[in-house]
């Protein structure tokens, strides 16, 4: 709104009061003070909007906190009857590790090996030593006679 009136200049004001006075006459200011009332309404409205949207935001993490720690009651409420039927325990837990979701799991293969891990590959060849390295003199030549 202030943008608006720093763009006007004197000439758009004075036409602007003229009209005011020529549409409203005396009951200018009384029409004055209703436009600043709807305004702050507004304002008002647009407030309580945005606190009530703060308020779910903080409501819902609330609930979660609370489904878990009733989730987390259950499963200590478990553990005396799991101590009394073990066999029941150990079911339950299986059937529980099958029907949730598999943990994530790094790929092997881009996993980068760590400084003390073992080389993969073919290993090298020892090298030779010096006797083998040393081509053998020919001996004396086996000639006819």
């Amino acid at each position: 709104m202030i943008a608006l009136i720093d763009s006007l200049g004197a000439q758009e004001m004075f036409l602007l009061v003229v009209i005011g006075l020529l549409l409203y006459g005396r009951n200018l200011p009384e029409a004055g003070r209703n436009l600043g009332r709807l305004l702050a309404q507004l304002k008002r409205g647009f407030h309580e909007f945005k606190d009530q949207l703060d308020r779910d935001g903080q409501i819902r993490d609330v609930k979660k906190t609370l489904h878990d720690t009733t989730q987390e009651l259950r499963r200590v409420a478990q553990v005396p009857r799991a101590m009394a039927d073990p066999a029941r325990a150990v079911r339950d837990l299986a059937n529980e590790a099958i029907s949730s979701p598999p943990p994530d799991t790094p790929d092997p293969s881009s996993t980068v090996p760590g400084p003390d891990a073992e080389p993969v590959g073919p290993e090298p060849s020892p090298e030779p030593s010096p006797e083998q390295a040393q081509p053998k003199a020919p001996g004396p030549a086996a000639g006819p006679g």
